[in-house]
This record gives C-alpha cells, sequence and structure tokens, in this order.
C-alpha cells in the first residue's frame, strides 16, 4: 500500500508539473509553429511544380497546409482566453495576436493545396472577419497606452492585408473573371515598344517566357467553357472577342503583337517549343495557386509594401524600445520569441520578394506594367541582378514509368498484406509507387513535328478528335490486321498494347534501337498515367475495369515465375498461332471509348478468370502480330504518340489544371499542344 501511495503522489507531481509546463509554454510553441509551418509553405510550396510523385514531399506539404490555419486559430483562442493572467505579459503577447493574423494570410507561393479549395474563397472572408475582430479583442483587453501596444497597430494592418491578399486570390482563382495581369502587352506605346525591342533587352534575352505568356493569357485554357467550341470560326471569334474584353484592344492576331516587341537572334533547338509550353503552363500554376495573379497588378505592389513597411517599422522600434528600456518588464523569453517573430515576418516577406523578382512574371512586369516606376524598379533589379534570371527549371522535366509486367511479377505480397491492400487504395497506390520510375524525357519526344503529322494533315475540325491509332496502322499497311486493338476500351487498349509492347522489348531487335526506346518510354508513361494518374486518361472518379482485374489475375499467372523473360513468354507463346479469320473477337471487344463502367462486372472467380483470359489472348494475339510486322518499332511508336494525343485532347480541362497541383505531367504539355490551341500558333 505504501508503494501504491508513493507512486500516485509520483504520478500527481509529474502531472501537476507537465500541466504547469504545458500553461507556460503551450502558446509559446504554438506560436513558434506557426512561423515554422510558414516557412516550410513558402519554401516547399515553391517547389511543387518540380516535384515527381514523391510521397515524403507531398506529406510534409499536406501537413503544414492543413496545419498551420489550425495552428494559427487555437493560438489565437489560447491567447484570448489568457489575456487576464498577467498584465504585463499580456501586453507583449498581444503583438502575437496580429503575427498570427498574418500566418493566415499565408505565403505567396501556395494559396491553394487543391484546385477544390479555391471554392472556399467566402468561408476565408468569414474567417478574416472573426479573427480580425478575436485580434481586436485581445488588443483591447491588454491596452496599456503604452508603446508596446501602439505597436500593435501596424501589425493589425499588415495581418488584415496578408489575409485580404489571400481572400481576394481565392476569389479570382474561382471566378475566373480576372484580366490578363500584364495587359499592357497589347496597347503599349511606339515609345514602350522600341524600348522593349532594344539590343540587350530583357525580352530579347528571354523570348520564350514573352510567347508562353502571350499564349497563356489569350487563350486561357483553364478556365471553363472557354476552349469548348462547334468550329473554328467560333474559336477565332471567342479569342477576339476575349482580347477586346481583356485589353480594349480589338482581335489582334498574337503573332502580330508578338513580332513587334521582340526578334529572337537564336534559332532554338527541338525542345524550343515545349520550354514555351512548360512557361505556359507554369503562368497557368501561379494564377490558379498562388497569389501572382494579384501581386503583379499595381493594387498587389501596393498592398505588398504596405504590409511589409508596418512589419519592418514594428521590428525597428521594437528593437530599439528595447535597448533603451532601462528595467524591463517582461520575461527574456517572450521578448527573444517576439524577436523571432517579427525577423520570421520580415523574412518571410524578403523570401516572398525575392521569388517575384525570380520568377517569369518579373520579365513581363519589367517591360510591360502599366505603372513607369515599377517597370524602372523591376527592370533596374534584374539588371542589377542577372542571378534571378537564371532558372534552375521550371518543371522536373521528366515522364513517369511504369511496367506492369515487372509490377505483377516482384511484387510479392504476404496473404495478409494482399487482403489489406484489396480493402485500401492508399496501400494499393503505395505498392505502385514502389514500382515507379521517372526518366529523363527525350529530346526526340519534344520534336514537335513528330506530333504535327498527326494533327495538320487532316481538317481543322477533326483535329478535336484525334485518332488512337488509326493514321499509324495505315501508314504502316496494318491496320485490317490490327485495327481491333485500338477500338477496344482506352483503358483495356492501353493495356493490351502495353503488354505486347513489354513482349516485344524484351525480344532484343537492334534494327530500331532509337524507336524501340521511345516506344518503351511511351508505353510504360501511359500505363503510368492508367495506375497513378488515371483522372488524366478516364473520366473524373472513374477506375479502369480492365486494370482492377488485371492486377490480381496476372500476379497469379507469374506466382512461379522469377525471369521477366519466361514471364513475357507465359503471355504470349513464340509458338502463338494467329486465326485471321476471327471476325468475332473484332466485334466482341468493340466498345465505346471510356464507357468501360457499362461493362458487366465479374460476379465470380470464373467470370474474373474469362475476362483475364480474353485479356491474355489479345495481347499474345497482337504481340505476334507485331512481331511479324516491318518497321514494327516505328509503327509501335507512332501508335502510342497518336493514343498520348487522344489522351491529351480528350481529356476533361478540369484534369490537368487539378494535376497541377501535384506537379506538372508530360501530358499536361501534349495537351496545350495538342488541342486547338496549337492552331494560333502558326
Amino acid at each position: 500500500m505504501a508503494d501504491g501511495g508513493k507512486s500516485s503522489s509520483i504520478a500527481g507531481l509529474f502531472s501537476s508539473l507537465l500541466i504547469a509546463i504545458s500553461e507556460k509554454w503551450d502558446v509559446r510553441v504554438m506560436a513558434l509553429s506557426s512561423l515554422t509551418l510558414q516557412i516550410i509553405l513558402s519554401v516547399v510550396g515553391r517547389r511543387r511544380r518540380k516535384c515527381r510523385n514523391n510521397a515524403i514531399f507531398r506529406t510534409i506539404l499536406w501537413f503544414a497546409y492543413l496545419s498551420a490555419d489550425w495552428i494559427a486559430i487555437v493560438t489565437l483562442g489560447n491567447l484570448s482566453s489568457s489575456c487576464s493572467v498577467s498584465s504585463t505579459t499580456n501586453i507583449l503577447r498581444a503583438n502575437w495576436a496580429p503575427l498570427l493574423l498574418l500566418h493566415l494570410g499565408g505565403p505567396d507561393t501556395i494559396t491553394a493545396y487543391a484546385f477544390e479549395d479555391n471554392q472556399f474563397w467566402i468561408r476565408h472572408f468569414l474567417v478574416l472577419v472573426v479573427k480580425a475582430i478575436l485580434v481586436i479583442y485581445v488588443i483591447c483587453l491588454s491596452w496599456k497606452f503604452s508603446w508596446l501596444s501602439f505597436l500593435s497597430l501596424p501589425l493589425i494592418l499588415a495581418g488584415i492585408i496578408k489575409y485580404v491578399e489571400k481572400v481576394l486570390c481565392l476569389k479570382w482563382n474561382h471566378s475566373k473573371k480576372i484580366k490578363p495581369i500584364i495587359s499592357n502587352i497589347f496597347h503599349s506605346s511606339d515609345s514602350q515598344a522600341n524600348e522593349s525591342s532594344a539590343p540587350h533587352s530583357l525580352l530579347d534575352e528571354n523570348p520564350d517566357v514573352f510567347l508562353g505568356y502571350l499564349h497563356f493569357t489569350i487563350k486561357r485554357p483553364d478556365v471553363n467553357d472557354y476552349l469548348p467550341f462547334e468550329n473554328f470560326s467560333d474559336l477565332k471569334t471567342r479569342v477576339s472577342t476575349y482580347i477586346k474584353e481583356s485589353t480594349g484592344v480589338d482581335g489582334q492576331n498574337p503573332m502580330e503583337v508578338a513580332s513587334k516587341y521582340f526578334h529572337p537572334k537564336r534559332v532554338g533547338g527541338a525542345d524550343t517549343f515545349f520550354k514555351q509550353l512548360s512557361i505556359e503552363l507554369g503562368f497557368m500554376y501561379d494564377v490558379n495557386y498562388t497569389k501572382a495573379a494579384l501581386i503583379y497588378t499595381k493594387l498587389g505592389c501596393l498592398l505588398h509594401l504596405t504590409g511589409f513597411a508596418s512589419s519592418f517599422s514594428v521590428l525597428l522600434l521594437f528593437l530599439i524600445a528595447i535597448i533603451n528600456e532601462s528595467k524591463l518588464h517582461f520575461s527574456s523569453i517572450d521578448i527573444a520569441i517576439t524577436g523571432i517573430l517579427l525577423s520570421g515576418a520580415i523574412a518571410l516577406e524578403l523570401y516572398a520578394a525575392w521569388i517575384m523578382l525570380s520568377s517569369d512574371w518579373a520579365i513581363l512586369v519589367a517591360e510591360f506594367h502599366h505603372n513607369a516606376l515599377v517597370r524602372k524598379i523591376f527592370k533596374g533589379t534584374l539588371k542589377r541582378f542577372p542571378c534571378l534570371l537564371r532558372r534552375t527549371g521550371r518543371w522536373s522535366n521528366d515522364m513517369g514509368q511504369f511496367d506492369l509486367l515487372k509490377y505483377c511479377l516482384h511484387d510479392k505480397q504476404t496473404s495478409i498484406l494482399r487482403k489489406i491492400a484489396n480493402d485500401s487504395d492508399f496501400i494499393k497506390m503505395w505498392y505502385k509507387n514502389r514500382f515507379t520510375d521517372y526518366v529523363k524525357i527525350p529530346s526526340n519526344l519534344k520534336d514537335v513535328g513528330i506530333y504535327m503529322n498527326f494533327l495538320l494533315p487532316i481538317t481543322l475540325e477533326e483535329s478535336l478528335k484525334p485518332s488512337r491509332g488509326e493514321k499509324a496502322l495505315q501508314q504502316y499497311r496494318q491496320f485490317a490486321k490490327i485495327k481491333w486493338s485500338i477500338e477496344l476500351d482506352f483503358d483495356h487498349s492501353i493495356i493490351v498494347w502495353h503488354l505486347a509492347t513489354s513482349v516485344c522489348f524484351l525480344h532484343k531487335d537492334h534494327l530500331y534501337d532509337e524507336a524501340r526506346r521511345l516506344s518503351k518510354y511511351l508505353s510504360d508513361y501511359m500505363m503510368y498515367l492508367l495506375a497513378m494518374r488515371p483522372s488524366l486518361l478516364l473520366p473524373e472518379h472513374s477506375k479502369s475495369f480492365w486494370l482492377d482485374h488485371t492486377y490480381d489475375k496476372l500476379k497469379e499467372l507469374l506466382s512461379s515465375v522469377t525471369d521477366i523473360t519466361i514471364a513475357a513468354s507465359k503471355l504470349a507463346p513464340d509458338n502463338e498461332i494467329i486465326e485471321s479469320s476471327k471476325k468475332g473477337s473484332d466485334s466482341d471487344c468493340k466498345s465505346v471509348p471510356g464507357k468501360a463502367d457499362d461493362v458487366e462486372k465479374p460476379q465470380s472467380s470464373d467470370a474474373s478468370d474469362r475476362i483475364f483470359g480474353q485479356l491474355q489472348g489479345e495481347v499474345s494475339k497482337l504481340a505476334t502480330l507485331l512481331k511479324h510486322s516491318t518497321n514494327k518499332w516505328e509503327m509501335i511508336r507512332d501508335v502510342w504518340i497518336e493514343m498520348l494525343l487522344y489522351a491529351a485532347v480528350s481529356g476533361q480541362n478540369s484534369s490537368h489544371i487539378k494535376q497541377l497541383g501535384e506537379g506538372f505531367e508530360f501530358i499536361s504539355l501534349i495537351w496545350l499542344l495538342a488541342g486547338p490551341n496549337f492552331i494560333l500558333r502558326d
């Protein structure tokens, strides 16, 4: 009993100590945690467009984005509830409240984690009103008509400005009613045009930035209901109307505008056009996920300058007052935390200014901003610090690779893990991510000519619905034999062609090494999209019916196999005999692309086996046909290119915009290239 009483007293003492530490440090730790999360969001948010499918990176960003607002709000609540504990302490801590409001405004590099977050601007506006009232409440309860109390007023102004910026950007991003940020491009004076075309001008050194922005601001493919149209005369009408409504200029041809401002002295390589596409995609990302829609306008520059001046003046006056204070009445820890919070706010503003000056927007602001003073400031800064113009890469410049045969061969899960995986989409995605590789996009795939060969020869109306391999098969005289494989459901066709390509790839053929390599890259990339990014290929919220039933059955087929060549032979034996007279297989496999949900779902193991048996037979048939085809690798490559074009154009615009928040994908560049946009680039 004595030991029990002693243990209870120790436990009680320990609990009392934890409570005392918590009461003393909870607000301090949470305030510093809020600042830390803002730093993480500022740095990591900027690199989001370059990230691959990195689980650690995305987890950090997701946690920081969700936790930042929560911690700031909870800390504000704790400050308001503890305002009567110690008057001297509250005077100092009261200044933390507007700094937390500053944190709620978030960094310039990320306003929305997901595209849907832009829809909640009204909620953020209400939060602004409530939290601003709460901050004023905390200040009023701690008001002592001292120098420290008056310092809170500029901080309140800075905090409200920061949050207003966030609300405005979310509202504009959601409504899509904003005008081009640098619309002065379309109606600049001749003197300004001559100035922009002067030797060694920023535009002459960075012509791709100008073209990328020009096409972005005219077409805005991220705007709902802007790209869909009945015919191309309708497209031209919409472009002219958009330019006139946005800039007041009566529909100019974009290339006529471009020729007025720069004359490139260098000839770009094969990837020059894709560089412009990546810049255009970057502008699209900025206006949907960052504060770019505001910070490069006159209003944005004014708000940023006012907020920075307010925070900097408070920090300066705080340091002067603390140094000259003869008798300190505040805790040294609270003084240090206040200094850290103020310094952190200034550091974040300076980092935001550096980001502002080192982006592609800065070049346009320096040449075309409405305000002459702003132009001179930006241009002088960029010329004084040319390091700001050194781009380390606007995106990762790689493409995902997912080999379905390799995945099913090497993914040896235990029975328990397999059961968990069957019940958890997260575990499934984690397993797939283990077998996902990334390769740099070959320069051959950045040659616009290989795509235009499948777009330009057809009529303009037909370019809206590119084929899925018909042209390539017709070109190589294999259409009659292989057309059935491209008339399947799109996801079904991708799986069949992917497995058939893998089978052919394992048979060493050095006659067409380059085409063979590109075919494998494209095949694995399309399977990567189907497995990891299905929204870019299938209707939103749809799953691949065929892929779901291929995983388990293919794993069972390869359960006793350890070599990938043997695995390929199980799918397509070398002695396979093709029954070319099977007309029934063509009609049985035909269906409307993207309508896999209409297929009858198997209710038994026998039905699932029958479906996989059909798939296995199709792979074997296609692989054998391809092996006996002349110029097979060139034909396979061209079929995959057509499939990529089809997926890019047929997909939903919103899917590409949402994908930008998870990193740029190669298919999104093809989306800009292969859609109606390319017509205006001639």
